[in-house]
């Protein structure tokens, strides 16, 4: 269980003036209070197969009233991770994560759902000296930021993708240096 009492909550917020020109930039609101719970798990079905995941549920009160009394969103939300990791003939790993973000209420409007799935592969070659990994980021291309957003003289429907799907053929070969951690999509995307 968890509560968070934010100052001076970042959002980005979008104005239009008489003439059409619009203007998206963050802004510092009042206040944001987050409340919720977080379940984590990890679960061996087999001993070459490993699954980890969380579900965090919550719900967020964010106050803009500093900068305009419309600017106030109470949402209730969630979002879920599972990661599958499975290791056949010992050298042979095998890795893959799905993220699922449930739609959310902003201050302006309305953040859509996001769905993404990422695989990796990684193999022993070179009598244990090299790892030869392959990892698709972004399997489906479902990356995308869709969101709503709307004020008294403006709708807006964003749909927008920081980063295509990546595919990445990595070889590592240690000379004189034991193995250490595999790399897997944990450490590829910095989670």
């Amino acid at each position: 269980l968890y509560y968070r009492h934010t100052d001076g909550k970042i959002i980005r917020i979008r104005r239009v003036d008489d003439g059409g020109n619009s203007t998206t930039r963050p802004e510092n609101l009042a206040t944001e209070h987050a409340y919720g719970a977080e379940f984590t798990s990890s679960f061996s079905p087999k001993t070459w197969w490993k699954l980890d995941g969380s579900l965090n549920f919550f719900r967020a009160i964010t106050d803009g009233a500093n900068l305009d009394a419309t600017y106030q969103s109470d949402t209730y939300s969630w979002f879920a991770r599972m990661t599958n990791r499975f290791t056949f003939w010992k050298n042979l790993d095998v890795q893959a994560r799905a993220n699922y973000e449930a739609p959310q209420q902003t201050p302006q409007g309305t953040r859509k759902a996001l769905a993404t799935l990422d695989l990796s592969m990684s193999k022993d070659i070179l009598r244990g000296n090299g790892t030869l990994t392959l990892n698709v980021l972004d399997v489906f291309n479902s990356r995308r930021f869709r969101s709503i957003t709307e004020g008294s003289n403006f709708y807006t429907e964003s749909n927008s993708q920081g980063r295509l799907r990546q595919i990445n053929l990595t070889l590592n070969y240690r000379l004189r240096q034991a193995k250490k951690k595999t790399k897997g999509l944990d450490e590829e995307q910095g989670g």
